[in-house]
């Protein structure tokens, strides 16, 4: 199934409008999961370490506070004690957002305009991580076969303190990260499993508990790979192997920081 183009009947998501270059960071082993499953790695979002990720900004819920009182208050709804009620609904609500970050996963990366010291040291092991560069239009081109539904959104930052966002739809959470994390630069790949009771899926009976592989076409996917700044020289060797027996025949440097 191609990556999803939105429009007026589909989730809202802030869809790329230029085919620019974007990147990922990984250590060792991720990029040998990699080759190895020619997979890529769509984490739930419960499972970030980002505990924003997914939930709507405090305005957001004070909008919909006062929305279920009028509701309440103009008898549309019948309720013997509003504050109650109100409150009931809030719970319910804020369930639903943990509950609907279960089941949705994405794999990110980070628009590129040069290398960046900080997500070489955040996300790569800093002596042998790798990074590999793409484009928006190769995203979408490596997943045109794949069975699997899956949004493309840019990520828009914002202050879950102070800030408002869309509303009406589960998806805006998904779509918003907090402010604190807008050095990442993120373009998501956004995959929501399929579920037929409410929004539980049995996570138990996957492989992986904590997301899930989804088939990808990496000779279209990568464009480069770029070895971290303090790699060693042998380093260079060992990718060229690695990437040979998978054949990935793909451009190898040493990253211009080295």
């Amino acid at each position: 199934m191609p990556v999803e183009k939105p429009s007026n009947h589909t989730a809202p998501i802030f869809f790329p409008k230029e085919n620019y270059k974007v990147s990922k960071y990984m250590d060792f082993t991720k990029f040998i999961s990699l080759l190895y499953s020619k997979s890529l790695f769509f984490c739930r979002l419960d499972k970030l370490e980002d505990k924003f990720e997914g939930l709507s900004p405090r305005k957001n819920k004070i909008y919909n506070e006062r929305w279920y009182r009028e509701i309440y208050e103009y008898n549309f709804l019948k309720s013997n004690d509003v504050n109650k009620s109100v409150e009931e609904d809030l719970i319910a609500r804020n369930n639903i957002e943990e509950k609907f970050k279960t089941i949705n996963c994405v794999n990110c990366w980070n628009k590129y305009n040069s290398e960046s010291y900080a997500l070489w040291k955040i996300y790569s092991d800093i002596d042998k991580g790798i990074m590999i560069t793409s484009s928006v239009n190769n995203l979408i081109k490596s997943l045109e076969f794949t069975p699997e539904n899956i949004q493309l959104s840019e990520v828009k930052y914002i202050n879950h303190n102070t800030d408002f966002i869309g509303t009406g739809n589960l998806n805006y959470p998904i779509i918003h990260k907090n402010a604190a994390y807008h050095y990442e630069n993120e373009l998501r790949l956004i995959h929501m499993v399929k579920v037929e009771d409410g929004l539980i899926y049995d996570w138990d009976s996957e492989p992986i508990k904590s997301g899930k592989l989804l088939n990808v076409d990496l000779n279209i996917l990568i464009d480069e790979i770029t070895l971290s700044p303090f790699s060693p020289p042998w380093f260079h060797e060992i990718i060229d192997d690695l990437t040979t027996k998978y054949n990935l025949n793909k451009k190898i440097s040493f990253s211009n920081l080295k």
